[in-house]
C-alpha cells in the first residue's frame, strides 16, 4: 500500500510540475506586457508639449494584465494549517487550536511579483468580480494570506507596504509587523515600519497598542526606525521614502488629536488679515467652498452654529476670490463670518485639506480636538468640549488654580506664554 502511494504521489508531482512551470511562464509574460504598455504610456507623456496633450493620453488598462495574471496564480493547490484565532483582540492566538485555510498557486515563491502587482492595483481584482463580491473577498483574502505565511520574506514586498497602509484592518498591521520583524531586507522592513506608522493614526488600532498617547510615541519610533534602514532612494508608493517619513512628521507634530496646530493668515471681505486659531480661544476652522453642498449648507445655518456655541471662534475658509465675489456670495446666502484662503491656498496646504468641506476644532489650549470630514465624530468632539467648558465656567476657583500654561489667566487675557511649545520630534 505504501508503495503504491509512493508511486501515486511521484505520479501527480510529475503531473503537476510542468503546470506550475507554464503558470510561472504565464505570468512573467503578463508582467512583461504590463512593462511594455507601462514604457509607452511614460514616452507618450515625455514627448507631449501641452497640459491638453498630456489629458489625452489614457494610462495603460490593467484588464488584459490583470485576467492572464489571475489566471497563472488562482489555481488551488491544497490546505494549511495555522493557529486559530481565540477571541479577545488583534494578535492573541490559541496554538493548541488549529483551522485550515486554502493553498494557491499565490502560494508560491515564484509568484510573490504577481502578488505585488495585485496588492498595488486592487481595483484590477475588483474589476475582475465586480459581478460577484464574494468571490472578490476571498480572492482578496487569499492575497494577504499568501503575504502572512509565505512572501512576507520577499525582496519585493516591500513595495506593496505603502499601499497596504491604506487600509484600516487589524490583520492588515499584523502582516507589516510581520514583515517588519521578519524579512531580512532593510529596505522591505523600512518601509514595513513607515506603513504601520501611518495605519496606527487610526483611533481603533491606537487603542490596541496602548492608547493615543503609546501610539504616537510607537508612530515616532517606526519613522525613524524607517529612515535608518532604508537607502536613501527608496520609495514608498510614488514617493520617496524620505519625503513620506516628513510629512508623516508634520501630520504628527502638527494635525493629529492633541498637536499644536499651525497658524494660517486669512483675509476677509473688507481686505482685513487675521490669524487662527485664536489664542486662549476654541477655535473651529472650516475649509469649505459653495460649489460643494455639505460645506455650503453647514455656512448657510452658521448663525444657528454661533449660537450653539457661543464660546467658539468660527473661522470659515473659501479659496481664493476677489473681495467683491466674496461680499456677493456672503450677502446672497445670509453668511455673517468668512475668510479667503490666498492664491496659493497657503492655508489650506498648513492644514493638509484634501477633501473639502474638512473641519479643524482647536481648543483654548491650542491643541486639535479633532481635524477631518464634518461628520459625527465632530459632532461628538464639539459636544465633548462644550461640556468640559460648561463644566470649568461652573467652577472659576477651581479651573485658575489647575490653569495649564497659555490658558486664560484670572482677567481673562493670555498668561505670559500664551501659546504651549510645539512638543518636539525628536531628531533622527
Amino acid at each position: 500500500m505504501k508503495m503504491r502511494y509512493t508511486a501515486w504521489a511521484a505520479l501527480s508531482a510529475a503531473f503537476l510540475l510542468p503546470l506550475s512551470r507554464a503558470n510561472e511562464q504565464q505570468m512573467k509574460q503578463a508582467l512583461e506586457l504590463w512593462e511594455q504598455q507601462e514604457a509607452e504610456y511614460h514616452a507618450a507623456l515625455s514627448v507631449a508639449t501641452t497640459p491638453e496633450q498630456r489629458d489625452a493620453i489614457l494610462p495603460p488598462s490593467t484588464g488584459e494584465v490583470a485576467e492572464a495574471l489571475w489566471k497563472s496564480i488562482r489555481g488551488l493547490t491544497g490546505t494549511r494549517d495555522v493557529p486559530d484565532t481565540a477571541g479577545g483582540g488583534r494578535g492573541k492566538v490559541d496554538n493548541r487550536s488549529q483551522k485550515k485555510i486554502k493553498t494557491y498557486e499565490m502560494d508560491e515563491p515564484w509568484a510573490a511579483p504577481a502578488v505585488v502587482w495585485f496588492l498595488n492595483h486592487p481595483e484590477s481584482l475588483a474589476k475582475l468580480y465586480e459581478k460577484d463580491p464574494q468571490k472578490l473577498a476571498v480572492g482578496a483574502q487569499a492575497l494577504l494570506n499568501s503575504v502572512r505565511y509565505r512572501h512576507f520574506g520577499s525582496p519585493l514586498i516591500g513595495e506593496v507596504c505603502a499601499k497596504l497602509a491604506q487600509n484600516s484592518g487589524a490583520d492588515v498591521y499584523e502582516v507589516l509587523q510581520k514583515i517588519y520583524e521578519r524579512n531580512s531586507h532593510p529596505a522591505a522592513r523600512g518601509a514595513a515600519a513607515l506603513a504601520m506608522s501611518v495605519m496606527l493614526a487610526n483611533p481603533t488600532l491606537a487603542g490596541e497598542v496602548g492608547g493615543r498617547a503609546h501610539a504616537r510615541a510607537k508612530r515616532i519610533y517606526l519613522i525613524r526606525q524607517a529612515l535608518i534602514l532604508s537607502p536613501q532612494d527608496a520609495q514608498f508608493g510614488d514617493v520617496s521614502l524620505t519625503d513620506a517619513a516628513q510629512e508623516l512628521i508634520y501630520r504628527i507634530s502638527k494635525l493629529d488629536e492633541g498637536a499644536i496646530p499651525p497658524r494660517i493668515k486669512v483675509v476677509d471681505a473688507h481686505g482685513t488679515d487675521s490669524l487662527f486659531p485664536v489664542v486662549g480661544k476654541a477655535n473651529l476652522i472650516f475649509f469649505w467652498d459653495p460649489e460643494e453642498d455639505v460645506g455650503f449648507s453647514i455656512m448657510r445655518k452658521q448663525a444657528a452654529l454661533i449660537a450653539q456655541y457661543p464660546q467658539l471662534v468660527l473661522c470659515p475658509v473659501v479659496v481664493h476670490r476677489t473681495r467683491e465675489e466674496l461680499e456677493k456670495l456672503l450677502r446672497e446666502n445670509g453668511i455673517k463670518v468668512c475668510y479667503m484662503d490666498d492664491e496659493q491656498g497657503t492655508a489650506g496646504r498648513a492644514y493638509r485639506v484634501s477633501q473639502l468641506p474638512h473641519a479643524v476644532l482647536v481648543n483654548e489650549h491650542s491643541q486639535v480636538l479633532y481635524s477631518g470630514y464634518p461628520d459625527m465624530q465632530l459632532q461628538s468632539a464639539l459636544n465633548t468640549w462644550q461640556k468640559g467648558a460648561q463644566e470649568s465656567a461652573a467652577s472659576p476657583l477651581k479651573q485658575r488654580a489647575a490653569a495649564p500654561e497659555g490658558s486664560l489667566d484670572s482677567h481673562g487675557s493670555p498668561g505670559q506664554n500664551s501659546v504651549p511649545p510645539l512638543r518636539k520630534i525628536p531628531q533622527f
